[in-house]
Formats: structure tokens, C-alpha cells, sequence
């Protein structure tokens, strides 16, 4: 096994790993966006994203990761749950 192959095997046991958590945190924010729409509450929570981003911003820093790539990252996240949540408010409503 060459040396390029052993780096891409490293970074194919990561995704794996970063799936199932990925698969995770989306059951739980599912399940933030039924109790949302279950309790008419906005889709989207500023206060809880500031929040989060400067707790994403720290964890980075701390993992030697660049802080960028990481809200880049996580705004996509937290986009896509956003627009779950608009579905499930209107499927509730």
C-alpha cells in the first residue's frame, strides 16, 4: 500500500465517521423542528446560531482547523435544518 493510498483510507474512516454523526445531529435537530412546529415556534433561532458559531469558531481553533471552513461548514448545516423546519411548520399548521 502506497503512502497516498494509506492518506485516503485515513480520510475514508473519517467520513464514515463524520456521516453517522452528521446522521445524528440531524435526528436530533428533526426532532427540535417537531416540537418548533408542534409549539409554533420560529423556524429559525438567531440568538442559538450566534451561539453556536462562537462555539464552532472556538472547537476550531482548539482542533488546529481554520475557523472559516468550519462556519462555512456549519452554516450549510444549519441552512438545511432551517428549511426542514419550515417544512414540518407548514406540514403542522
Amino acid at each position: 500500500m502506497t503512502k497516498l493510498d494509506e492518506l485516503r483510507k485515513g480520510i475514508d474512516e473519517v467520513d464514515q465517521k463524520m456521516i453517522a454523526l452528521l446522521a445524528q445531529r440531524f435526528q436530533y435537530t428533526e426532532e427540535v423542528g417537531i416540537y418548533k412546529a408542534e409549539n409554533h415556534l420560529d423556524s429559525q433561532d438567531v440568538s442559538r446560531e450566534n451561539q453556536q458559531f462562537q462555539k464552532i469558531a472556538k472547537l476550531s481553533a482548539q482542533h488546529g482547523l481554520n475557523p472559516e471552513y468550519a462556519s462555512d461548514i456549519y452554516r450549510c448545516i444549519i441552512d438545511i435544518v432551517i428549511s426542514r423546519h419550515e417544512e414540518l411548520l407548514k406540514t403542522t399548521c
